[in-house]
C-alpha cells in the first residue's frame, strides 16, 4: 500500500476522533505541528523510518516531542500509535491529510501556490480571491517559493494546476520555434 493512501487512512481515523471529541481544528493544529517538526529535521525522519532503532528508542523520542509540543492526550497517542506502528516517517503525510480532510469537511480547498520570489501579503491576498472565483469555494493558500519559475505564479488546487510561470511561457515558446 503506498504511503500517500496508508497516511489518508491515518488521516481519516483522526478526523472521526476529532468530530466525536469536538476539537477537530485543535487536533488538526497539533498534529500539523508534529508533522512539521519531523519534516524540518531530516535526522528525525531518519531515525523513524531506520529498522535498526528498536521501537522503545522511537517512542522515546517521540514521547518527548510531544511532550515540549504540550499536546493534548489524543493527539500524543495518536502520534505514538504511529511511531509504535512503524508509520512516524509519514507523520507529515498524515498531518497534511488530516488538514486536506478538515478543509474539505469546512468547504476550503487546499491551493498550493508557487513563486519564484516570495509574494506580498497583498498579492497573496489578491490571488486567493481569484482562484476563489475560479473554483467557487473559499481557498486555503499554501505558500512555496522555487526560484527556477523565473518569475510569475503556479497554483495547484488538488489535480488541477494553474501555471502562469515565465519557465513554462519560454518552453512554449521554444516548443513553438522547434516546431516551425
Amino acid at each position: 500500500m503506498s504511503s500517500s493512501v496508508t497516511a489518508r487512512r491515518y488521516a481519516r481515523a483522526l478526523l472521526m476522533i476529532g468530530n466525536e471529541e469536538n476539537r477537530l481544528e485543535a487536533l488538526t493544529r497539533e498534529v500539523k505541528a508534529v508533522g512539521d517538526v519531523v519534516r524540518a529535521s531530516d535526522e528525525l525522519t531518519a531515525l523513524l523510518s531506520n529498522p535498526v532503532v528498536s521501537a522503545e528508542g522511537r517512542r522515546a523520542v517521540m514521547k518527548e516531542i510531544t511532550a515540549k509540543l504540550g499536546l493534548t492526550p489524543t493527539t500524543r497517542n495518536a502520534i505514538l500509535l504511529l511511531t509504535d506502528r512503524r508509520r512516524g516517517a509519514l507523520i507529515p503525510e498524515v498531518a497534511d491529510a488530516l488538514q486536506a480532510l478538515n478543509d474539505e469537511k469546512a468547504g476550503k480547498l487546499q491551493a498550493e501556490v508557487t513563486s519564484a520570489v516570495p509574494l506580498s501579503d497583498a498579492q497573496y491576498v489578491r490571488l486567493g480571491r481569484v482562484l476563489e472565483k475560479l473554483t467557487g469555494k473559499s481557498i486555503s493558500l499554501q505558500r512555496k517559493i522555487d526560484p527556477a519559475l523565473i518569475g510569475g505564479v503556479v497554483a495547484r488546487i488538488g489535480d488541477k494546476v494553474y501555471d502562469g510561470s515565465v519557465r513554462t511561457r519560454l518552453d512554449e515558446i521554444r516548443q513553438a520555434a522547434l516546431q516551425s
